[in-house]
């Protein structure tokens, strides 16, 4: 059978019409496009903050993807909210959070993408950036105004990673973020940095498959075969 990959939900609030005011469950369809592709099942599990419920819900599944979204809360990591941050949402925090704890106690892969970066981080004990600013020489820009399956910047893998046996060759990865890992969680080690100093990818050391990346590879899947192949590896890991 195929492997179960359950990607973590957002929320967003709906702003017209009947239900206006009312949150709504929120991903983008690119996360299931890419799963698909990948040989993986994709399920889409809803934000909540029962812990009975969501140890239930990553239990079921082979593999679990942290998917990208809103600011993660400073508090988290103990710092005052700096006047850069951007919206944070406490309930899709403490999901995270507690999705990754028993992912990590079940021993099951674990794909971070972009904020799911910066969650794992500080689901591990990390800290971040509230915004790049703060970045001593960073000057590259990591928001990028064009379509969202081209590359903007390179990045520099580093050797005997499970990134560097994904993308063996020089590659471009498209941005949308602001804030991004100062201290590393326990265990992390980088794997990869953009040319201005940014960490742009993960992996945890001590397993098989936990690794995050601080750009968007499900909406270049159609476009770029490393990225493809970067899901591939991880729906492999779930067989």
């Amino acid at each position: 059978m195929k492997p179960l990959i359950g990607v973590l939900g957002r929320l967003a609030t709906i702003d017209s019409g009947a239900f206006n005011g009312l949150e709504r469950v929120n991903l983008t369809n690119a996360y299931v496009n890419a799963i698909e592709k990948a040989g993986g099942v994709p399920i889409v599990i809803p934000a909540n903050t029962n812990k009975e419920n969501i140890k239930a819900q990553v239990s079921a599944m082979d593999g679990i993807i942290i998917s990208g979204g809103d600011d993660v809360n400073p508090n988290i990591y103990k710092e005052e909210p700096f006047k850069e941050l951007g919206y944070v949402n406490p309930t899709l925090d403490a999901f995270d959070i507690e999705a990754i704890k028993v992912a990590l106690e079940l021993d099951k892969p674990i794909f971070g993408i972009c904020r799911g970066l910066q969650m794992l981080n500080v689901a591990l004990g990390g800290s971040l950036y509230q915004d790049l600013k703060y970045i001593k020489g960073s000057h590259i820009k990591h928001n990028q105004e064009t379509k969202t399956y081209l590359g903007t910047h390179s990045i520099d893998i580093k050797e005997n990673s499970i990134l560097k046996d994904i993308i063996k060759g020089k590659v471009l990865v498209n941005s949308y973020h602001h804030q991004s890992i100062k201290t590393l969680g326990n265990n992390l080690r980088v794997i990869a940095y953009s040319n201005d100093g940014v960490i742009e990818a993960v992996q945890k050391e001590d397993k098989k498959f936990v690794v995050a990346v601080q750009w968007h590879p499900e909406l270049m899947v159609d476009s770029c075969e490393y990225m493809l192949n970067l899901f591939k590896a991880f729906v492999d890991a779930c067989n």
